[in-house]
């Protein structure tokens, strides 16, 4: 008798109970997968790691306590190299998905697509593939050609978390909003946007502001 074929186990951490509860129920309907740990917290999914031995982790992108998604894929690709990560967004893929990939990631989805991709994404990184929409490809491939002449966009000088800043005020968040947000000191904010000040060549942080505002509105 053949044994049961073994089933592509999955972490998911999201700091959304309602969207761990849905993707949890999600793929444990595929007859190859099981949901073998959730973690609304990356310090939670990292220490558990060990005990519940995931092939893919599936990452939201906007995770508020500790450290972002990025973030946690870069710790986790450093720590654990042989787990797959799969960044899940409700944010702008020509902004974030670069990036996830650069820090270690294997795919990227958009949560508006998570219910017709999600499973599709996983499969297919499991078998050693990257996904990313067919738009995505095209860009970052442009993007590679035109690194290789020397060309970047003004974003690319900025830290994941400076950019990650950078996105909130240009949604006019204050630094004590984004503080908050980011679980961090205003003073930590106001370092990160005299970084992003220095680095753009901008007089004031309130330069700094109208720059996102306005690039925010045209992207």
């Amino acid at each position: 008798m053949t044994g049961l074929k073994k089933k592509t186990r999955i972490y998911i951490v999201d700091d959304h109970r309602i969207v761990l509860d849905g993707l949890e129920s999600l793929l444990n309907r595929e007859d190859d997968m099981e949901v073998c740990g959730v973690s609304e917290d990356a310090g939670d999914a990292i220490s558990s790691f060990e005990k519940a031995q995931p092939d893919v982790a599936v990452i939201d992108i906007g995770l508020r306590k500790s450290i972002n998604g990025i973030e946690l894929t870069r710790a986790i690709h450093t720590r654990y190299p042989d787990i797959k990560c799969l960044v899940l967004s409700q944010s702008d893929e020509e902004i974030y998905s670069e990036r996830a990939i650069r820090a270690g990631a294997m795919g990227y989805v958009m949560k508006s697509e998570a219910t017709k991709t999600l499973v599709c994404a996983i499969r297919q990184i499991v078998k050693g593939g990257i996904y990313l929409s067919e738009n995505m490809k095209s860009k970052i491939l442009m993007n590679v050609l035109q690194n290789r002449q020397g060309k970047t966009g003004p974003l690319d000088m900025l830290s994941d978390r400076e950019l990650e800043i950078f996105m909130l005020m240009g949604e006019g968040h204050k630094a004590s909003d984004i503080a908050k947000k980011l679980q961090v000191s205003v003073k930590t904010i106001d370092t990160h946007r005299f970084h992003i000040k220095e680095k753009f060549n901008l007089k004031s942080v309130s330069d700094v502001m109208k720059y996102a505002i306005e690039w925010s509105k045209s992207n």
